[in-house]
């Protein structure tokens, strides 16, 4: 609770910061760049007062969560873990804010660089912490296996970790190279094959553990058909 209070008032804060710096930005300002760091999309100096709105939009949506999640139960026991997840994205949402302003103002700043490093330290921020979420519908590495079995959970996020932790370092390992179609190689096929390797891997465990048995997501408060709360006899794979 005073996690999401005190990212909520950061939040606010920036945007406070946003509507001042609006008064000062030309009638155009740039939204997107390149792998090369030119920019490629322009948008209305207006545009600045919605994109320092969705650090507010993330604090107040993650703040909500647990309270919507029919497996409210979960927060309970990942809290920390929880707490750390929205440090790191409401953080992030504001480190693009101001990245974007600042070169809406002429800054020299090289944004293609600095949004690299952002989108590498959260996702490997959020790898060290992945494996610790416990089963939930809003949260995490949904799959439908992983869904409907809390082993097949478990091992997704387990292996789902490292695989954030490989992306991340790809986005920080692209800051040594030249800017240009290679950056988009280095970072976007790591996560394009990270992503549907995660996605089969979690249909692997479901496989091992329980054959051709169909997934059956439950309905809120879990039901008799959730395979999570059958005993497992295979803890691992």
């Amino acid at each position: 609770m005073k996690t999401s209070r005190f990212l909520a008032i950061a939040s606010i804060l920036s945007l406070v910061g946003t509507v001042v710096a609006y008064f000062y930005l030309p009638d155009t300002i740039p939204l997107h760049w390149d792998f090369e760091g030119r920019i490629d999309n322009w948008g209305p100096r207006w545009s600045i007062l919605a994109l320092g709105c969705l650090p507010l939009g993330v604090a107040v949506l993650m703040a909500w969560l647990p309270r919507l999640d029919p497996r409210r139960e979960s927060y309970v026991k990942h809290a920390k873990t929880y707490e750390i997840l929205q440090v790191l994205l409401v953080l992030m949402m504001m480190g693009l804010v101001w990245i974007t302003v600042a070169a809406a103002l002429g800054s020299s700043v090289d944004v293609s660089l600095a949004i690299r490093i952002l989108i590498g330290i959260l996702f490997i921020g959020m790898g060290n912490y992945l494996g610790r979420l416990k089963r939930n519908y809003f949260v995490g590495i949904r799959t439908p296996w992983a869904l409907a079995d809390d082993e097949v959970w478990r091992l997704s996020h387990r292996r789902g970790a490292l695989v954030f932790v490989i992306i991340g370092a790809s986005f920080l390992l692209s800051l040594a190279v030249r800017p240009g179609w290679i950056v988009g190689t280095v970072t976007l096929v790591p996560t394009i094959l990270g992503v549907a390797y995660v996605f089969l891997y979690s249909w692997q465990c479901w496989k091992r553990l329980h054959g051709d048995e169909k997934p059956r997501v439950p309905a809120a408060g879990g039901t008799s058909t959730d395979a999570g709360d059958k005993p497992n006899k295979e803890e691992s794979l």
